[in-house]
């Protein structure tokens, strides 16, 4: 190293060793920032602060949650899910132990087990906390979804199809959170285009229900807001539910049909106006009576006239007619004269009796 620097060696790889320093200096910075953001990425949720807890139990967002004090190690598995996860659901450590404003703690609230260590639930659309049980890197090839999957499919919103009174309530009238039906028509069923976007709009709104119903076998006891009936060429349709609060009275459910293209950017529209916004009055109709899904009536097809006795009389003077004409058709067109085929010749019974094998002889 003194050689090098006492015959200044270095001037011939100055470009090399800048490079080198550069490269140096950039590693530095990149382990710098990967630590930043990975402690960033992961919220401490703090259950005394009334923001953190409406953000993470009731404002529908979707939540990878660990149960652990905010100055202990991360579980490796819980921080490689982190990873996996960013930028997809929000990442957060809570003290379960810690009571919420009801005074109960996260593991009584929402009875989860303490057992499992580490404890991770998810929370998503409104819902109570879904409990997941981690898989360890020392174990085998898992036969279930890692974590990170894991969580997002219990994060993931769905889209229920109901076909009775009771279902639409369970699924869609029951909670006080607005709630969408669409209507679809019987002949055309949701394509792969119009599930990405319908998927994509249940995550923009999570707080908002979704459900569907086949509208060729099925009738809405408020079909009328749609104004004209389905058909067979008809376009899906949608009905808003949404629940208004009169002054001095108790709340109501209200409705507001969509009938316009069935496409994302104006049911997006639609949603972004009416679904998360305050209801006027003079936008929504106000529901006094129970919404019911009952079945349509078959389509029953026309009995064929009955016939006058003069008319029976006539089809059968004609099917008689018909039948002596065809039997005037059918008569010998020659006679064969020699009688050949009527009069067997010797020579064809001599060939008649070559051709029978003597039983005895076999």
């Amino acid at each position: 190293m003194k050689m090098f620097l006492k015959n200044r060696m270095w001037r011939e790889h100055w470009q090399v060793i800048a490079g080198s320093l550069v490269i140096i200096v950039a590693l530095f910075g990149w382990f710098f920032l990967q630590a930043a953001t990975s402690t960033r990425s992961v919220h401490f949720i703090q259950l005394s602060e009334p923001a953190d807890v409406h953000r993470v139990f009731r404002s529908g967002e979707p939540w990878l949650v660990l149960c652990s004090r905010p100055d202990a190690i991360l579980p490796e598995v819980f921080e490689k899910a982190t990873k996996r996860l960013e930028g997809k659901i929000h990442v957060g450590v809570v003290d379960c132990h810690d009571k919420l404003p009801s005074g109960k703690s996260v593991f009584k609230k929402f009875l989860l087990r303490d057992d499992i260590v580490p404890t991770i639930f998810t929370i998503a659309n409104g819902g109570k906390p879904k409990q997941v049980i981690p898989l360890h890197s020392s174990r085998p090839p898992p036969s279930r979804p890692a974590l990170a999957a894991q969580t997002l499919v219990q994060v993931q919103k769905s889209l229920h199809e109901v076909q009775s009174t009771k279902q639409l309530d369970d699924k869609c009238l029951k909670a006080s959170t607005a709630c969408v039906l669409i209507h679809r028509a019987g002949k055309q069923k949701f394509d792969e285009y119009q599930k990405q976007w319908l998927q994509a709009l249940m995550h923009e709104h999570r707080l908002v229900k979704f459900v569907w119903m086949d509208a060729s076998i099925l009738k809405l006891s408020v079909d009328s807001l749609f104004k004209k009936p389905i058909t067979d060429s008809s376009h899906h349709r949608l009905v808003l539910f949404k629940k208004a609060t009169n002054r001095g009275a108790s709340s109501q459910w209200t409705a507001k049909a969509y009938t316009s293209y069935f496409d994302q950017l104006p049911v997006q529209a639609f949603l972004n106006e009416y679904a998360t916004a305050p209801v006027p009055s003079e936008s929504f109709r106000t529901l006094t009576k129970q919404v019911t899904v009952t079945r349509r009536a078959k389509k029953v097809q026309p009995a064929p006239p009955s016939r006058t006795p003069q008319q029976v009389a006539e089809l059968e003077r004609l099917r008689r007619e018909r039948m002596e004409e065809e039997s005037k058709e059918h008569f010998p067109q020659g006679v064969d004269e020699d009688g050949s085929d009527a009069h067997p010749t010797a020579d064809d019974n001599d060939e008649e009796e070559e051709e029978v094998l003597d039983l005895d002889e076999l």
